[in-house]
């Protein structure tokens, strides 16, 4: 991987794994912003006439596709499972992410692609390594991952910004698939059902709004960033102080049912976006307190 960072932003053709997910379609929103035309590509049909309907197991197939669109970058946000639901089943990972990430590094060198963009996990690999055991299948999955694209980008020239993203949370997250702390929690209040913490609450998390890894991916297309980077909030809370702020907003006291930590989510995540800083002038911009409102009225809105 080169260690050189582009010093100027230019607009491109550029496409986007797993677009009409929770962070793709953010990640769309933001990409046109910046001024960058986008070719969405996901395993579900959607709506956008430049959209790609494609499930990366076939990386010639999807090769031509980025060639025949004009595609010069990519971002690849397309994963499945979370921490919780992937366990321990490594197997699983490899089937559902691993192996269409490396379809999809492959499909960007044959088509000649200048520069991807990939969306990993900074609390997901928080601690893998820690102790000799066995990692959780999710961290042990973004890590291989990280290394498929790292090599990819080596045998074959293209420039590849890793991010590891904090505890992404904000409007468009669905917690009827469990995964995001704050989602989940603001869902248990509004229908009136206990918050099942797994811990005492004291948890900490730097969490990253929607929007602001959004902005960074934007970045990262837009300077070409070379490099991995982690990618953390404006702010560390605990999940306790969390649960408070959602009853503010919600006006609803919580009722809190505490469980053993299942070991899969490590007790502090902080990590450090100096280096992204740096090379992209990112910062995270949007705190807990003041997105709250709108993440709440996104739940109120969804289908009981």
């Amino acid at each position: 991987m080169r260690t050189d960072l582009a010093p100027q932003p230019s607009r491109a053709v550029v496409a986007v794994t797993g677009a009409t997910g929770f962070i793709g379609q953010h990640v769309c929103a933001s990409l046109r912003q910046a001024g960058h035309e986008i070719v969405p590509i996901d395993i579900r049909p959607h709506s956008d006439p430049d959209g790609v309907q494609d499930d990366l197991s076939d990386p010639v197939r999807l090769g031509d596709i980025l060639r025949a669109t004009s595609v010069s970058r990519l971002v690849h946000a397309a994963w499945n499972g979370h921490p919780r639901s992937a366990g321990t089943n490594y197997a699983g990972q490899l089937t559902t992410s691993v192996t269409p990430t490396t379809n999809t590094m492959l499909a960007a060198a044959l088509a000649g692609l200048e520069h991807v963009v990939s969306i990993s996990s900074g609390g997901g690999l928080a601690g893998v390594a820690a102790e000799r055991q066995k990692p959780p299948a999710y961290g042990w999955a973004k890590r291989v991952a990280e290394a498929v694209a790292v090599a990819h980008s080596e045998m074959f020239g293209f420039t590849l910004t890793i991010l590891r993203p904090s505890a992404v949370y904000g409007p468009g997250q669905n917690p009827r698939t469990g995964l995001g702390a704050i989602t989940v929690f603001a869902d248990a209040l509004l229908h009136h059902r206990p918050v099942r913490l797994l811990g005492n609450g004291s948890e900490t998390r730097d969490f990253l709004h929607v929007r602001d890894l959004a902005h960074a991916v934007a970045l990262s297309a837009s300077h070409q960033a070379d490099g991995i980077f982690p990618l953390g909030g404006p702010e560390s809370l605990s999940l306790i102080e969390v649960i408070a702020l959602i009853e503010q907003v919600t006006q609803t006291r919580a009722t809190i049912e505490y469980f053993p930590a299942t070991g899969v989510d490590p007790n502090q995540v902080t990590l450090d976006d100096s280096a992204f800083q740096k090379a992209t002038g990112w910062t995270p911009q949007i705190r807990l307190r003041d997105s709250l409102p709108e993440l709440v009225d996104s739940l109120r809105r969804l289908t009981p």
